[in-house]
C-alpha cells in the first residue's frame, strides 16, 4: 500500500485540538467544567483560542463555527495572552486541522469505508468540520476531556468517544475494525507530551494490529521544541513537551519493518489552501521554520498484511 500524496490546493473544511488519557470508559457521563483541573483547561483553550482568531480573519478559509461558543461556554479567555497577539500563534492552530483534513480525505479517497480515530482528541471538532456522517470516527482522550466532549460538543451517529490511557494498548480493542475497510489516525499536539519510548512502543504496537493504516500527527526537532516549550508557556500553560524527530523517515521506518512509506510535509506551507494570504512577519516565520526543519506533518503508514 502507498497512499497517493495529496494536492496541496485541496478545498477542504476543518477544526482542531490535543491531549491524552486514562482508562477505558467509552461515552463518559457528562462532568461539570469546574470538576477539569486548571491544566487540562488551559491545554484545551489553547487551540481553541487560535481556531476562533482564525476563523475571525480567515472565515472562508477556516471556517471553524464551534470554537467561540465552546469558549463561551467553559468561560474561557485568553485575549491577554501575549502569544496570541502573533498572526502565526492563531493560524497555527487552524492550520494543523486542515493539514489532517487533507491527509484523511487521501486516505478515505482510498478505503472509503476506513474509520478515522482522532488520537488525544480534546475538543477538535475536526468531524463536523469536514462533514463527515460517512465513516466511523472515533475520539479518544483522557477521561475528564471525553466527558467535556459530550458536555459541549454533539456526537454525529457514527462517532464514539473514549475515555483511555493511550500507554495503555487495551484500547485498541475498543476500535470496531473490518482490516479490509481499512483505518487513518491523527495524532495533534499529542506526541509532544510523550517520552520517545511511549511513542516507539505505541506506534510499533500499532504497526502490527491495525495492518494497512496509516497516522499523520505533527512533530519538530530537537531545536524546534525548546520554542514549542516557550509557546507554551506564554499562552498560561506549564505542560512540558519531550519528544522530537530529526530525521522522520529513517528514525521511525527503523522501529519496525511494519511502519513504512514515511514522509514528512512542511506544516505551515505544505498544504496550504488556494487564497491563503498570510501577513509578511508570518510569511518570513514560515519560511525560517521551514529552513530550519522546525514544523512538520509525519505521515507513516503499517505495512498491508500479506494474503494467505
Amino acid at each position: 500500500m502507498h497512499i497517493t500524496r495529496i494536492h496541496r490546493r485541496q478545498s477542504i473544511i476543518l477544526g482542531g485540538g490535543g491531549m491524552d488519557g486514562t482508562r477505558i470508559v467509552d461515552d463518559s457521563p457528562g462532568t461539570a467544567d469546574g470538576d477539569v483541573s486548571e491544566a487540562v483547561r488551559n491545554t484545551l483553550c489553547i487551540p481553541l483560542w487560535g481556531r476562533m482568531l482564525a476563523a475571525q480573519h480567515f472565515p472562508h478559509l477556516f471556517p471553524d463555527h464551534d470554537a467561540k461558543r465552546i469558549l463561551a461556554e467553559m468561560h474561557c479567555d485568553l485575549s491577554s495572552s501575549k502569544l496570541f497577539k502573533l498572526q502565526y500563534a492563531y493560524l497555527d492552530c487552524a492550520i494543523r486541522q486542515y493539514d489532517f483534513a487533507c491527509e484523511i480525505n487521501a486516505y478515505l479517497a482510498e478505503y472509503p469505508r476506513a474509520c478515522v480515530v482522532e488520537l488525544g482528541a480534546g475538543l477538535s471538532v475536526l468531524r463536523r468540520q469536514m462533514q463527515n456522517e460517512s465513516n466511523a470516527w472515533y475520539d479518544l482522550d483522557h477521561p475528564q476531556v471525553i466527558a467535556l466532549r459530550r458536555r459541549h460538543i454533539p456526537s454525529g451517529e457514527r462517532e464514539r468517544n473514549i475515555s483511555c490511557d493511550l500507554n495503555d494498548l487495551s484500547w485498541f480493542d475498543s476500535i470496531d475494525l473490518n482490516p479490509r475497510d481499512g483505518i487513518v489516525f491523527i495524532a495533534g499536539g499529542l506526541f509532544y507530551y510523550f517520552t520517545t519510548k511511549e511513542v516507539r512502543r505505541l506506534l510499533v504496537a500499532m504497526a502490527e494490529r491495525f495492518r494497512g493504516g496509516m497516522i499523520a500527527f505533527d512533530t519538530t526537532n530537537h531545536r524546534g521544541l525548546r520554542g514549542v516549550n516557550r509557546e507554551v508557556r506564554m499562552a498560561g500553560n506549564a505542560a512540558k513537551s519531550y519528544f522530537s524527530l530529526e530525521a522522520p523517515a529513517r528514525e521511525l521506518e527503523a522501529w519496525s519493518p511494519n511502519i513504512v512509506n514515511v514522509r514528512e510535509t512542511d506544516y505551515m506551507r505544505g498544504y496550504q489552501p488556494s487564497g491563503f494570504r498570510p501577513s509578511l512577519l508570518t510569511k518570513l516565520v514560515m519560511k525560517i521554520l521551514t529552513g530550519v526543519h522546525m514544523s512538520f506533518i509525519v505521515h507513516a503508514e503499517f505495512l498491508q498484511e500479506r494474503t494467505k
